[in-house]
């Protein structure tokens, strides 16, 4: 006997009106409407209004539900399951989930964690943490449904469980902000007015297969799980994804012959670096983007209606088989991200940021390349932007922003980019991946702070433009390059270990484009160079500017004095005094060739890198 499966999941929106919304919605308001009318009139008429419905109380529709409590905003979720994480509840199948748990790093800061965390939600409470509800480094999904129980408690979020949305639809209204408020209507007749609609209700319609004899095939989501099912059995399992394998490995023990079939090569993860390819045995995302995810925009805002949102699995179409937008540890960040966009749009609250003088702009970069998860999991689609006030003497610097947006980013967040920028991005090499590429080749790794163009793995890319790019030229830039061509483009050489703090190989070279960006010196001195500078510079550096002149700095201490005496940035006027002494000269004398002498070392170029630093 010869069963087959079809264990890749191909999912849609569960939102019966969610394809007409875009196209006719004219129509779709009369033939939804309907049915609200004739069960409740009255409701219908004048249904509850929230600012925010959320439709689907899982990880996405959880995590934006904390954003909105957090900022006091009018909200709701709807969820039509008992409780939170409903899918969980069923999948994956054989209960093991593909989502790493890794609870030691050897680091204590929260948010590297975060980046071998990829089960947590974002919150302010460090007991909801994943970690706390399972020690496996691959957790049962029992523990993911407990915890999102959890979140939900604990936080008060405000979900109305049992309430499943059978129709959505447009009711024009010049009050409405963008022209139209989105009708929810559920199981009983209920109707609800909300502003803006966020649907984050995941992908779990199974994929249909169509050929002869296909009505003989057990799906993944129908499949037993039972291996006694199958003793003495030849199985024929269409697909070799996660869920494939996953199948595969419950019954090996127990069939004669297991044949995988599937219409493309096996992808492994970890030559491919995306998740959602074969990492272990467990549930994969699997299908094709054209019949699985709605085409969103890059601030995941529906093409066809606005104030509609797609968040989550469902939202992967941005960045698909690119980076992780598909799953928790990705999503819980563009939720972030689009709950910004909102604050700013509706409630003229500015993207978040923090501005610091330009002497910390390299320090600033390097924590952030060395600890942000968000940027880390979301490479090439958010980015952290620098935006440089007049004269290059300060900057504002925001988290995570969806790069793809950058012509917009003035109107998304509210902040001035006037004076240059720059865009830190996570970029992998071009030569990383791909169909029949050897990843373990030779001479992949580059070494060379030269070479840093030429990285393979995982590195910051750090992009200058003079002016804010526009529309045309983000939508026209070159083929394979997440942003327009920049201004200047600097590379930190890649680190197998992520770390990028070498002092020679990853800071000097850092420091010094940006310096070359701005015509600046951001190194920091001592107070006598400073002195120095403002008898022999009409441009002094930025940190004599803010600090020397300014009467602060470093305070002096005798090792300090000691160290800098050592290293020469500082004269040892003890012996400079003994010299003078056995010279017989005066203070006021000039010393051979009738040249006076210095108050302190010369400037002079220096003679290696570990003298620059």
């Amino acid at each position: 006997m010869v069963r087959g499966l079809t264990p890749l999941v191909c999912r849609r929106m569960d939102l019966s009106a969610a394809a007409p919304l875009c196209g006719l919605p004219g129509l779709l308001l009369t033939i939804a409407l309907h049915p609200a009318v004739s069960l409740r009139p009255a409701q219908a008429s004048a249904p509850a209004h929230q600012d925010y419905c959320v439709l689907g109380a899982g990880p996405a529709g959880l995590q934006m539900a904390y954003f909105l409590q957090r900022a006091g905003r009018d909200y709701t979720v709807f969820e039509r399951a008992p409780g939170p994480g409903s899918f969980f509840t069923r999948y994956p199948r054989h209960r093991k989930l593909l989502s790493i748990n890794k609870r030691y790093t050897g680091k204590a800061n929260a948010e590297f964690n975060l980046r071998h965390d990829w089960n947590s939600l974002l919150s302010h409470d460090p007991r909801l943490l994943f970690r706390h509800y399972s020690n496996a480094y691959f957790p049962d999904a029992g523990d993911m449904v407990r915890y999102l129980g959890d979140f939900a408690d604990r936080l008060g979020l405000h979900v109305l469980y049992n309430t499943s949305i059978g129709h959505v639809t447009l009711n024009k209204d010049q009050r409405a902000w963008n022209g139209h408020y989105f009708i929810l209507t559920d199981q009983k007749g209920q109707a609800y007015q909300c502003s803006v609609l966020l649907v984050a209700t995941g992908l779990s319609v199974p994929n249909q297969v169509d050929f002869p004899g296909s009505e003989y095939v057990d799906g993944y989501e129908s499949v037993s799980v039972d291996p006694k099912d199958f003793v003495g059995q030849n199985v024929l399992i269409l697909g070799r994804g996660n869920s494939a394998f996953e199948t595969a490995e419950n019954i090996l023990g127990v069939t004669n012959f297991i044949h995988m079939l599937s219409r493309s090569r096996v992808r492994l993860s970890w030559a491919t670096h995306y998740v959602g390819d074969l990492r272990s045995l467990q549930l994969s995302s699997g299908g094709e983007l054209s019949r699985k995810y709605p085409l969103v925009r890059a601030s995941y805002e529906s093409k066809g209606s606005r104030g509609l949102f797609v968040l989550g699995t469902a939202s992967h179409s941005v960045d698909y088989r690119k980076s992780a937008g598909g799953f928790i540890h990705g999503f819980r960040y563009t939720v972030r991200a689009v709950h910004r966009l909102l604050e700013r749009r509706h409630h003229g609250i500015a993207w978040p940021s923090t501005k610091h003088p330009i002497t910390q702009l390299a320090s600033a970069i390097i924590r952030r390349v060395n600890e942000a998860s968000g940027l880390y999991q979301m490479f090439s689609v958010l980015a952290d932007v620098v935006l440089l006030k007049e004269k290059a003497a300060a900057f504002e610097y925001l988290e995570e922003f969806p790069m793809h947006m950058l012509a917009q980013l003035e109107t998304i967040t509210g902040r001035r980019a006037r004076h240059g920028l720059f865009v830190v991005n996570m970029e992998y090499g071009r030569n990383f991946s791909g169909p029949d590429k050897d990843v373990f080749f030779y001479d992949r790794s580059v070494g060379h702070t030269e070479d840093a163009w030429m990285s393979n793995f995982l590195h910051p890319v750090i992009y200058y433009y003079r002016h804010l790019p526009t529309e045309q030229e983000v939508r026209f830039r070159p083929a394979g390059w997440p942003l327009p061509r920049p201004t200047a483009i600097h590379h930190i050489v890649e680190d197998f270990l992520t770390d990028w703090t070498a002092p020679v190989g990853h800071i000097l070279p850092l420091r010094r484009f940006l310096e070359n960006c701005l015509d600046t010196d951001l190194r920091s001195f001592y107070a006598e160079s400073c002195f120095l500078f403002t008898l022999t510079r009409q441009k002094l550096p930025p940190f004599c500017q803010q600090g020397y002149l300014r009467t602060q700095g470093l305070m002096a201490t005798e090792s300090l004095r000691q160290h800098g005496m050592e290293s020469g940035l500082l004269w040892d006027y003890a012996a400079v005094g003994r010299h003078r002494g056995s010279s017989g000269q005066q203070p006021g004398d000039h010393g051979q060739g009738g040249h006076p002498l210095a108050p302190g070392p010369p400037v002079s170029p220096f003679n290696s890198k570990k003298e620059e630093l």
